[in-house]
């Protein structure tokens, strides 16, 4: 468990920069610990992702309700005014 909270410091850039500098030492001489960084970074970034596409999905979703909402056709066509080519 150390080194997942070591990794996620230096991952997410919270760890002191001299404790990065043995971190990165220590993946030249070690291919099990080089290889438990990359494989949480990329756990990273298919969460970063994952939200990305819960906030999209969310957006839509909002989008879709507004859009057929009687009471906020105004709003919704002062939205489309501000993208209308001039």
């Amino acid at each position: 468990m150390n080194n997942i909270k070591a990794i996620d410091d230096y991952l997410l850039r919270c760890m002191p920069p001299g404790d990065a500098l043995v971190l990165e030492a220590n993946m030249l001489l070690n291919d099990d610990l080089a290889t438990d960084v990359a494989c949480q970074q990329l756990t990273h970034q298919t969460i970063r992702q994952f939200g990305r596409q819960n906030i999209k999905a969310e957006i839509i979703s909002v989008q879709q309700k507004l859009a057929i909402a009687p009471q906020h056709q105004g709003y919704i066509q002062r939205i489309a005014n501000l993208f209308k080519k001039h």
